[in-house]
């Protein structure tokens, strides 16, 4: 009988070890194996690709590989001194005075906006779904708003010259030959004469200001997810001690905050140097940037060149990256350990007894009776006039964020046909003339839009779809498991948002274009399908980046008491861990979504036939269709009207579900 019973605890033990779940290490290299191919295919081989060819003389005559290795490309770039080098030097000039100074500008607005909607007030849901506005849009539909119909001459009607006209003020010229030189910045060049002068025109400030309208929310969103990790008891301590806002902000809020702020520096830094939508709607050469000088040479089949242009630009990407890193690190010590911190900035007693009193919460009602009724006056005046400053600030934030949007809405129902005559607020009569103009003539803009809609919804669907599905593995992994590998794939996914969409686009479309040789069948150039897997890789950091944050929240125990009940790691991941993370996964999808639906860079590389346009490239050719000249309606607004049809679905999707977007963002920005 103990043989019996030994047998049968041997067959059981063997039948345990049989249905034993897979070992971590198997599964998390089944997570990350599908991200892993998709950068390997979208990005690594094309980064390998780009530096190569950036080294040979490839062209149209030579082929995609040339038929030389020299460092000529960057020769001819930096020091040679012919026109390509004196464009290279010009648009990088021109490409750091706009980065810089719009860097500068989002930031001050950033804290601004992020600090005023950190605090609780009456109408705070309106105020952030206001903000998300302009991020919504594509920048080539913001860059067009504010051309054709913000800051275009009095002549065309055009908002501020209106304005300006009707307070009997000398129009200004925005942008185009009439637009006035500021001044002349002096610039190095390492060729003769070696210091040169950079024109700055009034487009460039025009270009700033439509960058920081479309920039700044999302700039403030991440401040606003800085702000997050500081303690309000750190507040309270410093009213004990009588702080003012400013001395709370100084010594308590940005050092804690300095280094979210250094990484959303960052972020922007990378969007700011890879310009582009701008530049190609305003087609101003003073205001043309490296990305522009690169897509330029690759549509002259320069595209050694081309690829040379791109990694330098990348160079500088690092280095700036590097310089805000050292800028903004986090201080070794940011607590606040005494009083004498804050005692120290009074120099007189009575000044400590103000500001106590202007600070910090009267709680009993012993407090007030001792107080004057001059001072208790006095006390509530400066609330009132603090609460009204505060409010103000608030209004002017929405109506600075909503206003541009509002304004072509209102623009597009007016009847196209009638000639203007005058300035108008508001159309006389509202019709939907223009949205006919749209989609009843092709011809017009090469593209019917209906079919431009529908390739870029296909194109962001399919894109969300394998985003979502690779991302939320990738995000598993690095949030639930440790791993060897786990931070060189973190600093690795993080390095993938500083690659310039170019460095990737041009080596990306050669190596389609060699596989489509040898394999005629998987020739997926001017193709929407084709787009996919580079706009997933491209929208895979944002993805890890928030879905990490909400696989973060997921209580261990959850995981563990699975474990017990001898589910497997998948079975976890399907039945416990992704239904906890809808939530998560509905904001990703509608960050991806908005993105690649707002994506022109690649677009106009990779769709060459009319057919496969998107939307942005739709509205582009309506912003440079030659017919514009030749049509019996006001081609301005039927530019509006596309540009409605294209940005108002995402702005009613923004303004639903604004709260799941900022907690997507803010919780991802903190624990991400």
């Amino acid at each position: 009988m103990e043989k019996n019973f030994q047998e049968d605890s041997i067959i059981l033990n063997s039948s345990k070890i049989e249905e034993k779940p897979p070992t971590d290490t198997k599964f998390i290299i089944t997570l990350i194996i599908p991200a892993l191919l998709v950068f390997c295919i979208a990005i690594f081989i094309p980064i390998i690709i780009g530096v190569f060819i950036s080294f040979t003389d490839s062209s149209g005559t030579t082929g995609y590989f040339g038929s030389t290795v020299s460092i000529t490309n960057y020769y001819e770039l930096l020091t040679y001194g012919n026109y390509n080098t004196r464009d290279f030097w010009q648009f990088t000039y021109q490409t750091l005075f706009f980065s810089v100074v719009s860097l500068v500008i989002e930031f001050i607005l950033g804290l601004i906006f992020a600090q005023l909607l950190n605090k609780q007030f009456r109408g705070r849901g309106i105020a952030r779904a206001t903000l998300l506005i302009p991020w919504a849009l594509p920048t080539v539909a913001s860059a067009t708003i504010f051309r054709f119909e913000i800051v275009s001459p009095a002549a065309t009607y055009g908002l501020i010259n209106n304005i300006i006209g009707l307070l009997s003020l000398r129009p200004i010229d925005f942008y185009g030959p009439d637009a006035l030189i500021l001044f002349e910045l002096p610039i190095l060049i390492p060729f003769e004469p070696f210091i040169d002068f950079l024109p700055i025109k009034m487009t460039m400030l025009t270009i700033i200001a439509i960058d920081v309208w479309k920039t700044t929310p999302f700039f403030t969103l991440l401040i606003l997810a800085a702000l997050q990790i500081v303690s309000e008891d750190l507040y309270k301590a410093a009213d004990v001690e009588g702080a003012t806002a400013w001395q709370k902000f100084r010594y308590i809020t940005w050092p804690l905050i300095k280094p979210g702020v250094g990484v959303a520096l960052i972020f922007r830094m990378m969007d700011a140097f890879r310009v582009y939508d701008l530049n190609v709607v305003f087609n101003d050469k003073s205001v043309d940037s490296m990305t522009s000088q690169a897509v330029n040479l690759w549509f002259a089949s320069r595209w050694g060149l081309s690829a040379a242009v791109t990694i330098m630009l990348f160079l500088f990407i690092l280095l700036f990256a590097v310089i805000i890193l050292k800028l903004t690190g986090r201080e070794k010590s940011i607590s606040i350990k005494s009083k004498s911190r804050f005692q120290k900035l009074f120099k007189r007693k009575e000044d400590l007894t103000e500001l106590v009193i202007e600070d910090i919460e009267i709680e009993s009602e012993s407090s007030i009776l001792e107080l004057s009724e001059s001072k208790m006056a006095w006390f509530k005046r400066k609330l009132l006039l603090k609460k009204g400053v505060f409010y103000l600030i608030a209004i002017m934030m929405c109506l600075f964020c909503a206003s541009p949007f509002i304004w072509i809405v209102l623009r597009s129902f007016r009847d196209p046909y009638i000639t203007q005559t005058g300035f108008e607020f508001f159309p006389k009569i509202f019709n939907l003339r223009s949205y006919e103009v749209v989609f009843q003539t092709s011809e017009f803009t090469g593209v019917s839009f209906d079919r431009a809609l529908l390739n870029s919804f296909i194109l962001s669907g399919l894109t969300v779809l394998v985003v979502i599905f690779i991302g939320s593995f990738i995000a598993y992994a690095l949030a639930k498991f440790n791993f060897r590998l786990k931070p060189t794939l973190g600093s690795f996914i993080f390095f993938m948002t500083s690659l310039p969409p170019l460095m990737i686009a041009i080596p990306f479309f050669i190596q389609m274009a060699v596989i489509a040789r040898i394999f005629p069948f998987l020739d997926f150039r001017d193709n929407i399908l084709g787009l996919v897997l580079p706009y997933a890789a491209f929208n895979l950091p944002l993805a890890v980046f928030v879905l990490q944050a909400f696989f973060k929240e997921i209580p261990e125990d959850l995981w563990h008491a699975a474990k017990v009940d001898g589910a497997s790691n998948f079975q976890i991941l399907r039945k416990v861990i992704l239904p906890l993370t809808v939530p998560g996964i509905f904001t990703c999808s509608i960050l991806v979504f908005i993105a690649s639906w707002n994506e022109l860079l690649f677009a106009q590389i990779w769709l060459t036939s009319d057919i496969n346009h998107t939307v942005t490239r739709a509205i582009l050719r309506f912003v440079r269709s030659p017919l514009s000249l030749q049509a019996d309606w006001n081609t301005d607004l039927a530019l509006m009207a596309a540009t409605s049809i294209a940005t108002v679905p995402l702005v009613i999707i923004v303004l639903i579900f604004q709260n799941k977007i900022i907690s997507g963002i803010t919780s991802g920005a903190v624990k991400g």
